[in-house]
């Protein structure tokens, strides 16, 4: 059980830890996870499904919105904040 998230124009999507987020995860929670995972500000990005375009509000479960485990996620960052790589080598 699992769920993707990928960052909004950046491809593939990756698995976001802790890898025990499902059906029953509230919301907020994988929004957290992402954030911490993408270092985005919680309070100012969104998440979308990625296989229908629609918002994912915060309130309630994955299950409460149609999704389950292995849901695919898209974090969508604010406008006119891009997102910078770090490169390494």
């Amino acid at each position: 059980m699992a769920v993707l998230v990928r960052l909004e124009n950046e491809m593939p999507p990756v698995l976001i830890p802790p890898y025990s987020l499902g059906a029953d995860t509230p919301v907020a929670e994988v929004m957290q996870a992402a954030c911490d995972f993408f270092r985005q500000d919680p309070a100012t990005a969104t998440l979308w499904n990625m296989v229908t375009g629609a918002p994912v509000p915060v309130e309630g479960t994955l299950a409460d919105h149609g999704l389950g485990d292995w849901s695919a996620l898209t974090l969508g960052l604010p406008p006119g904040q891009p997102y910078r790589r770090t490169s390494f080598g």
